[in-house]
């Protein structure tokens, strides 16, 4: 079976978080409607994106040994931002050929409450400022529903990967 995390290793800084989560609430209100207190956005539709949010992509790429992958050419690399009553629908992701579509989801910040992923039917429970990889093309994924005044806050660096 699929391992979705070995280590629960922080990928950010506490400094890293504070900077996104100040970004994030204020620019959330450019990002695409995607559902009921949900949005997200392709973080190259921004000038103005805090460098960390590349520092912290290096270090995926470098620990999981991305350097030559192909970028995501549907989503690239997109931010997810949900509030109370906000959840991720059950789905699968588009594949090109024989390359899959695979996601390395950063967990930012978790709300107080819900928010939890689910992949292909097992629960992942983690850590805010660390990351896991979805197989978002093969695997069915979503997540809890969203419940209090704290915001799900979700950096999505895409793969297409054989």
């Amino acid at each position: 079976m699929f391992k979705y995390t070995t280590d629960d290793d922080y990928i950010l800084s506490e400094e890293e978080q504070k900077i996104i989560v100040e970004w994030v609430r204020n620019n959330y209100k450019s990002f695409k409607k995607t559902g009921y207190n949900r949005s997200m956005n392709s973080l190259q539709n921004y000038d103005n994106v805090p460098p960390c949010i590349w520092d912290i992509k290096k270090r995926v790429v470098e620990k999981e040994q991305l350097q030559d992958a192909t970028q995501d050419p549907f989503f690239k690399d997109a931010i997810g931002y949900m509030q109370n009553g906000g959840a991720l629908h059950k789905h699968t992701d588009p594949n090109i050929n024989d390359l899959i579509h695979v996601r390395y989801n950063v967990y930012v910040q978790l709300p107080i409450e819900g928010g939890i992923p689910i992949y292909n039917n097992i629960r992942c429970n983690l850590k805010e400022r660390t990351y896991i990889c979805c197989r978002s093309g093969i695997d069915y994924h979503w997540c809890e529903e969203v419940k209090g005044d704290k915001e799900r806050i979700v950096i999505s660096y895409g793969f297409m990967l054989p």
